[in-house]
């Protein structure tokens, strides 16, 4: 299988690489892994990726479930979210992984319980390995509530 991620720079996109590789189109791919948030180009990349006929793992965000300090993140990861929605309900192969926190530079300024890395790229790799298509799945450090 050759893959086409985008993102890849560090944190997850670099491990994905590292485990994947990474071919120079999405034309070239078998398997799009749309990582990179760049407004709503990664939601252009998905629509064009499920016309292509690729697999599709979206990495979204639980951050456009609430309240977030930066709006326009939860405004493009929530219409990415949307978008495989519809994409999803009519036939095309393509998952969105709501990831919470998890360890990279982009949140190093933030207090918070995170996810390896590795840990992440396990996730992306099982999904893979399904005989069936996931539509989405959350994943969160554990809450604390109290």
């Amino acid at each position: 299988m050759k893959f086409f991620i985008t993102g890849t720079r560090r944190g997850l996109g670099k491990a994905l690489v590292e485990k994947y590789g990474n071919c120079n189109s999405l034309e070239d791919c078998d398997v799009f892994i749309n990582n990179k948030c760049d407004r709503f180009e990664q939601v252009f990349m998905l629509y064009h990726a499920a016309e292509a006929g690729k697999r599709i793992i979206n990495i979204s965000s639980n951050t456009s479930d609430r309240k977030s300090n930066n709006r326009m993140y939860a405004v493009y990861k929530g219409a990415l979210d949307d978008l495989n929605d519809r994409l999803y309900c009519e036939g095309y192969a393509t998952t969105s992984i709501r990831f919470g926190y998890f360890d990279s530079p982009r949140v190093e300024h933030i207090d918070a319980d995170k996810m390896p890395i590795d840990y992440c790229v396990d996730v992306i790799d099982w999904i893979l390995k399904q005989p069936y298509v996931i539509k989405e799945i959350t994943i969160t450090p554990e809450v604390k509530y109290g």
